[in-house]
C-alpha cells in the first residue's frame, strides 16, 4: 500500500468534523496532520476522541498554530504550507474540515509521483445541491481540466522544486490553485471524477469576488474566459473582481479580501 500523508486546516469545525474525518481516516493514510488555526470551540478534542475511536491516535498529529502571519496576505495559504512542510511522505493529500472524502482516492494515489505526474485533483458534488456545483461536474465531464478542486494529492518533491513562497504570501486566496500553476508548469497534472461531498458550498458574492481576484492575479485568465464563466455559472461578482483587481494596483486592499467569516476558514 502507498505511504501518503493528509494535511487539514481546522478553525472551528466541530459541526462538520464527525462527517468529515472518519472519512480521513477510512483512507488509510501512513499520517495524518491536523493545523488547528486559534480554534474556541472543542473542535481539537473532537478531533482527538474520532482519532482515538478509529485508532488512529498514534498516526495523527493534532498542531495548534497560534502565531501571526503578517508576511502572508491569506492565513489559509501560510496553514497549508505549515502542514506540508511538516508531512513525512513524499506523497500529500490535501483536504478541508467540510469535505467529505470518496473512498475511490485511494486507488489513485500511487499515481503520484510517477510518469511526471506532480498532481491529481478529485472532483466533488456539493450538499446541499448548488446550481454552481451542478454545473462544475457537468463541464469537468467534458473539459476535466477545468474540473480542479481544492482536494488534491501532490508530490512533495515536486513541491519543492515549484514552490515559490516568495510570491504566495502576495496572493488573497486560491492558494490551492497557486500551487496547481506553479506544478504544471513542470510536471503533468490530472483530474479525476470523484464523489467527494462538500457539505459547506458557498455561493456568495463576497465569495465570488474572491475567485474573480485569484482569477487574475494568480492565474491570469483572459477577460473572455473569466466573462464566460461568470454567465454559465450565474457568478457576476466573479467578473467584477476580476475587473476590479485588474483596473487597480495589485497591491492594493480589495474589497471583501479582508472580511472576517465565521466558522470558515477555507
Amino acid at each position: 500500500m502507498v505511504k501518503f500523508s493528509v494535511v487539514m486546516p481546522i478553525h472551528n469545525e466541530e459541526k462538520f468534523l464527525p462527517f468529515t474525518l472518519p472519512s480521513v481516516f477510512k483512507l488509510g493514510p501512513d499520517e495524518v496532520i491536523l493545523i488547528f488555526d486559534r480554534c474556541t470551540d472543542g473542535s481539537l478534542t473532537l478531533s482527538y476522541k474520532i482519532a482515538k475511536r478509529a485508532n488512529y491516535e498514534s498516526k495523527t498529529k493534532l498542531v495548534e498554530v497560534t502565531e501571526p502571519s503578517s508576511e502572508w496576505k491569506f492565513r489559509l495559504a501560510f496553514l497549508r504550507t505549515y502542514g506540508f512542510k511538516m508531512t513525512r511522505n513524499d506523497i500529500i493529500l490535501n483536504t478541508d474540515a467540510d469535505i467529505m472524502l470518496d473512498n475511490k482516492i485511494r486507488e489513485y494515489l500511487r499515481l503520484v509521483g510517477k510518469n511526471g505526474i506532480g498532481l491529481i485533483s478529485f472532483g466533488r458534488k456539493e450538499y446541499p445541491f448548488t446550481f454552481q456545483g451542478f454545473m462544475s461536474r457537468l463541464i469537468a465531464t467534458v473539459i476535466p481540466e477545468i474540473g480542479f478542486t481544492g482536494t488534491y494529492a501532490f508530490s512533495k518533491k515536486a513541491w519543492k522544486k515549484t514552490m515559490d513562497e516568495k510570491s504566495i504570501k502576495k496572493i488573497y486566496s486560491a492558494e490551492d490553485t497557486h500551487l496547481h500553476v506553479l506544478m504544471s508548469k513542470k510536471y503533468k497534472t490530472k483530474f479525476i471524477k470523484t464523489n467527494n461531498t462538500h457539505l459547506r458550498p458557498r455561493e456568495d458574492p463576497k465569495n465570488h469576488f474572491r475567485k474573480g481576484v485569484a482569477r487574475w492575479q494568480v492565474k491570469h485568465d483572459p477577460l473572455w474566459k473569466v466573462f464566460l464563466h461568470s454567465l454559465l455559472y450565474l457568478r457576476p461578482m466573479v467578473f467584477a473582481g476580476y475587473l476590479h483587481v485588474r483596473l487597480t494596483k495589485v497591491n492594493k486592499v480589495f474589497p471583501y479580501m479582508h472580511t472576517k467569516r465565521k466558522n470558515n476558514i477555507s
